[in-house]
């Protein structure tokens, strides 16, 4: 078997098995099932793989690589602004996740299902999790020095918020992909994000600054 084949054969392997922790879950997919998605005998996966939980890990550092710690490296150089930084975070995650859509959605289902379990994939998801959660603290706190943000907002809480907007953008595109724009879609959730949907006076208006919800 030659270099390039082998190369394609495992990506192959991580593509299809993206695929089915999404329909399945994690725990649910068995060898069986990667084997019969790839039409390959269990000795070709083995051959690629020692096990199952390999897999999960060689696609969880793929995107901790290519996804959270590219952005983070690009956008720490960029000069300028909390604002250009934002929107240029912003961007990348959308046109990341526009062309990488399983493989995003494949880490949040994973992360999701791991919660609580005390494995060492649970540990390696919440690795990734909170580093790109202090990425955004990061930026956050860059944005009330500057003055972007409002005193009264937590930096803490609006970086969770925009983790929170990320996210639940990914999964309501991801189940309707093929029934809305996505370009809109992004533009129209990144303005959201950036400058609310409120116009000037309408939060006066409705009287919308109350909270929502009283503790």
């Amino acid at each position: 078997m030659t270099r390039d084949k082998t190369i394609s054969m495992k990506e192959q392997i991580i593509n299809k098995s993206i695929r089915l922790f999404i329909d399945k879950g994690y725990n649910a997919s068995t060898i069986k099932n990667i084997t019969d998605a790839v039409s390959i005998t269990k000795g070709a996966f083995y051959w690629h793989f020692k096990s199952k939980n390999e897999l999960l890990e060689t696609i969880l550092n793929l995107y901790e690589r290519t996804f959270t710690d590219t952005l983070i490296r690009e956008v720490r150089g960029i000069e300028g602004t909390f604002l250009r930084k934002m929107k240029y975070t912003h961007k990348w995650v959308t046109e990341f996740a526009y062309h990488n859509r399983d493989f995003c959605v494949c880490y949040l289902t994973v992360l999701v299902e791991m919660a609580g379990s005390g494995t060492g994939i649970e540990e390696k998801t919440k690795k990734i999790y909170l580093k790109y959660l202090e990425f955004l603290k990061e930026l956050t706190l860059l944005g009330k020095k500057e003055g972007y943000i409002r005193d009264n907002l937590d930096i803490n809480i609006v970086a969770n918020a925009i983790n929170a907007f990320h996210n639940g953008s990914l999964l309501e595109w991801h189940m309707n992909h093929n029934k809305i724009d996505g370009a809109l879609f992004a533009r129209t959730y990144g303005d959201i994000l950036l400058y609310g949907m409120i116009k000037s006076g309408g939060q006066k208006k409705d009287n919308l600054v109350e909270p929502i919800l009283t503790g």
